[in-house]
């Protein structure tokens, strides 16, 4: 391991057989125009106003003896001062000789590698679309380049052609001899990530599944067996691919749709961890539940069969895969995914340590009392998860299955609200009726109403929520009939009350006339949802009527999901 203090022109120059690859665990090129400028903003800076400029670490791999040199770290800065190289080079018209290589020794450094023949690209991108781009701009063939890397190119042409031809001289030297950098060197593929995890802890965004990938990739450029090391890395990369791909919706954003996943697989372990992970301490449990394993391949399957199980119970808003999960068990994770986006957390525990089938529903029905009790109170986001945490911990410390039961009772009694006190929310609060997030509110109706139903089970897919009185009472002239009969100063609050609230299916939802009660009332009177249909006993829609289901229907609520 050796780290240097080096020009940007030395990084590149010094390895002048080598290229300078950027490994496929990585993520694409994402530089955008604030960096672009930033970066611009530094070097024209030398020289008026600092004597250069310092870039950071850039963190290397050496491979094949020499021949191959992996960015651990530092992709972005290397990609982007080779862009505005080509810049340069096609602004300020440099020679090329009779192989099609530039004759300017700090170009050819920079930008190129020569290992006999034709001069080839210093740079290789693992991106295919950023990578075949990159080319044609390195080709000279411009008009032929589109993506995030042209325009990176275009903003430094257009900087550039603003120089004079000594000014673009100066400006190639500050870049080559100005910009400096300290290189760290491994031959060690754990040691370079080591390293750059290392950054991560003092400050450094380094996303943990990116050094995650990154260790898995290393551990299997080690083995011998080239089919095996493929497989492994085959096999992760599609891991992560399923979760980019069937994670999603207002419970996994983007930046989580792997994070949260691989945290709550880790918890699930043989290997003691915290009850939560957090994204600083991600990348050293993956350390350790790794190394808990003989053999890589191994590791890589199990995570592989948990992300399986994972995506048989998690689901983006109520929509649950579980085909390998009892029919009847379903419901409830619906219900528990609903009211916690760190439910996967505790269902997988619960998954992982049951093997009866009767046992897996009953206890998924009990961990779905805990996580909506929690919903329908003024429990805060973080208490809640916190629960589940712990109660994740404690489902995994049971040892007897036949035990679990009883876990998840003392769960819900110990993290969640009073009746009390989910009764004096729900009578103060609204329901989430718009946005992402109206599928909560749907599936809190779909519990009312499938107590009166039995074991029949609704198509949650052909519901909607429906408004008794309109949202839009006060501001739409048609609605007067319904202002007659409320109060102007109690309906901003009551409108979105549980109370003011039912089901339509499809159908009757698309076809039915607001213009006031009674004609509400005709579709209700013909609908299958017996809690809309129930309506019909009220011969008129005041604030007290709205009030008076209100309570009812917490009343229903607190009794269903009580233990």
């Amino acid at each position: 391991m050796r780290a240097r203090y080096k020009k940007v022109r030395d990084l590149l120059g010094d390895k002048r057989g080598a290229v300078f690859a950027v490994p496929e665990y990585q993520r694409g090129y994402e530089w955008k125009k604030k960096h672009w400028r930033d970066l611009w903003t530094d070097v024209n800076r030398i020289g008026d106003q600092v004597d250069q400029h310092y870039l950071g670490n850039i963190i290397l791999l050496e491979k094949d003896a020499g021949r191959t040199y992996e960015i651990v770290d530092g992709q972005q800065r290397i990609v982007t001062i080779s862009i505005l190289a080509m810049a340069i080079r096609d602004v300020g018209d440099f020679e090329v000789d009779e192989d099609g290589g530039l004759n300017d020794v700090r170009m050819k450094d920079i930008l190129e590698v020569n290992r006999g023949g034709s001069p080839e690209t210093k740079v290789k991108l693992a991106d295919e679309d950023a990578k075949e781009e990159f080319d044609k701009l390195w080709q000279g063939d411009i008009e032929e380049a589109n993506g995030r890397v042209r325009n990176a190119y275009d903003y430094y042409v257009g900087e550039v052609s603003g120089l004079s031809e000594e000014g673009i001289g100066d400006l190639l030297n500050d870049i080559c001899d100005y910009l400096k950098v300290v290189e760290t060197k491994a031959t060690d593929s754990s040691l370079a990530y080591a390293i750059f995890q290392s950054q991560n802890e003092r400050g450094k965004d380094v996303s943990p599944q990116i050094l995650a990938k990154a260790r898995i990739h290393g551990e299997a450029n080690d083995i011998d067996d080239v089919e095996k090391a493929h497989e492994i890395t085959r096999k992760w990369d599609y891991t992560y691919q399923l979760l980019e791909e069937n994670l999603g919706g207002p419970r996994f954003q983007q930046r989580l749709r792997i994070r949260r996943p691989m945290t709550q697989i880790l918890i699930n372990s043989d290997v003691p961890t915290p009850r939560q992970i957090d994204k600083s301490e991600l990348y050293r449990y993956f350390e350790k539940v790794l190394e808990n394993y003989d053999d890589v391949y191994d590791f890589v399957q199990w995570f592989k069969h948990q992300v399986d199980i994972y995506l048989q119970l998690t689901s983006d808003s109520y929509e649950v895969d579980g085909h390998d999960i009892p029919d009847d068990a379903i419901r409830h994770l619906q219900y528990l995914n609903s009211a916690s986006t760190h439910s996967e957390a505790l269902s997988l525990a619960i998954y992982n340590n049951i093997d009866r089938d009767i046992l897996l529903k009953e206890n998924f029905r009990l961990a779905s009392i805990l996580a909506m009790r929690m919903r329908l109170s003024s429990t805060s986001s973080a208490d809640a998860r916190d629960a589940i945490y712990s109660t994740s911990a404690e489902v995994r410390q049971t040892e007897d299955e036949n035990e679990i039961r009883d876990t998840l009772r003392e769960a819900v009694r110990e993290y969640t609200p009073t009746d009390g006190e989910i009764e004096e929310y729900l009578k103060a609060n609204g329901m989430s009726v718009f946005g992402s997030w109206k599928f909560r509110t749907t599936l809190t109706l779909v519990s009312i109403e499938e107590e009166r139903r039995g074991p029949w089970r609704m198509e949650l897919d052909n519901l909607h929520v429906e408004h008794i009185a309109p949202r839009r009472t006060y501001e739409k002239p048609e609605y007067r009939e319904w202002r007659e009969k409320l109060d102007d100063d109690r309906f901003e609050q009551q409108k979105n009350l549980i109370g003011n609230l039912t089901l339509l299916l499809d159908g009757d939802h698309a076809s039915i006339d607001e213009t006031s009660f009674a004609s509400k009332k005709r579709t209700y009177d013909g609908s299958d949802v017996k809690i809309a249909e129930e309506v019909l006993r009220y011969d008129d829609w005041t604030s007290e009527h709205i009030d008076e289901r209100t309570r009812e229907l917490t009343n229903e609520l607190i009794e269903r999901w009580s233990l």
